[in-house]
């Protein structure tokens, strides 16, 4: 894996967080180099970022004046760290989608998987522009669609797209329009008796994926299931649902992604829980839980990766009480058991389908 890079006679040594061992992996792309060198002899010292994934524009333009929209806790993690593995200051100006920002020269943004997040993010820019704000999008170009372009074309009145450079190129917004449209960022989801909210582009926004509705239609809350970690939460719906099936219980939702921590307290107010946005079940006791339930990602913006879920395997282990149990679902095709087998004493099969099996685990 390549670990350093040269920019402007500096050299950077930039990891990836969480580390992982897929050595074709490194912590820029050529999407953010060519979004640095078309800023190159730019004036401006006053930059925000967007989707700096693992602090590639925080460590390379360092001297400038940066604002970082963060949306996930393990990029706030790879920021920090990247910075002081380069001896950098990591006093870092960090914001999130929702928040206003102050008045927006220049946007270096990459343009994440996501329509949703994509639109969010140029809606929070827009806020905030004025008559020269320019936006630099950097993208690859096997991931993008002409679906990114309709949705540019709601905010900016001038679109440029660059040529390619090594499979990447760049998109270039410029004139805000005057006026747009009044939009909530929030979507609506029938669920049985119930509307869920949640906010754009948190996981599967116009239904509940067909995963968890798998697992919710197995869940059976037990008699001394009382506190229970909701791992992974999304938008909150299977503490919603525990706490249905057992409204005394206690409920702690932790989810890497900032946005699906709002939703989720849209989704469970005025409810005994409590909500962590972590990577790493940070904040949680140990030995503490009767119950944790999850449908575990393993789909990372274009990357599959279980790396990052078998090491949340190991910490769950960590926060369930002596007698407590496990239960999470997972595609067929993954093989947590056997990872799954080497952690706990007693790995059992709930359930399957064609494409989904629930594991039920006891230490």
């Amino acid at each position: 894996m390549k670990k350093n890079i040269q920019i402007n006679s500096e050299e950077f040594t930039l990891i990836r967080y969480p580390e992982t061992k897929d050595n074709t992996l490194r912590a820029w792309s050529n999407a953010e180099l060519l979004v640095l060198d078309y800023i190159k002899d730019y004036k401006q010292n006053r930059f925000h970022l967007f989707n700096d994934r693992f602090g590639f524009w925080n460590c390379t333009l360092h001297e400038k004046e940066l604002e970082t929209i963060w949306t996930y806790a393990s990029q706030k993690k790879a920021i920090i760290n990247n910075l002081k593995k380069n001896k950098l200051s990591v006093d870092v100006n960090f914001n999130t989608p929702l928040d206003l920002l102050d008045k927006v020269d220049v946007a270096l943004l990459k343009i994440p998987k996501s329509l949703e997040l994509f639109e969010l993010f140029l809606f929070q820019i827009y806020q905030s522009a004025h008559v020269g704000t320019e936006v630099v999008c950097g993208f690859m170009t096997k991931y993008f669609s002409s679906a990114y372009l309709k949705i540019a074309e709601q905010y900016f009145e001038s679109i440029i797209q660059t040529k390619a450079w090594k499979k990447a190129r760049l998109l270039i917004l410029k004139k805000p329009k005057k006026t747009i449209k009044a939009k909530e960022f929030v979507n609506t989801i029938k669920w049985e008796d119930t509307v869920l909210k949640q906010l754009y582009g948190v996981f599967s926004s116009d239904k509940i994926d067909i995963g968890t509705q798998f697992l919710l239609e197995h869940l059976k809350i037990r008699e001394n299931e009382n506190e229970v970690l909701d791992v992974a939460s999304g938008n909150g719906i299977i503490s919603y649902e525990v706490l249905k099936q057992k409204n005394n219980a206690a409920v702690t939702l932790v989810d890497d992604f900032n946005l699906a921590i709002e939703s989720s307290k849209l989704n469970l107010p005025n409810r005994k829980a409590k909500f962590i946005c972590t990577d790493t079940i940070e904040g949680v006791e140990n030995n503490y839980f009767d119950l944790i339930v999850s449908n575990p990602p393993f789909h990372f913006e274009h990357e599959n990766n279980i790396e990052i879920t078998i090491d949340l395997f190991k910490k769950i282990k960590k926060c369930l009480k002596e007698e407590g149990r496990f239960m999470l679902v997972a595609n067929l095709h993954l093989n947590y058991k056997t990872h799954l087998e080497k952690l706990f004493s007693k790995v059992s099969i709930i359930s399957k389908n064609s494409k989904f099996i629930i594991y039920n685990c006891i230490i």
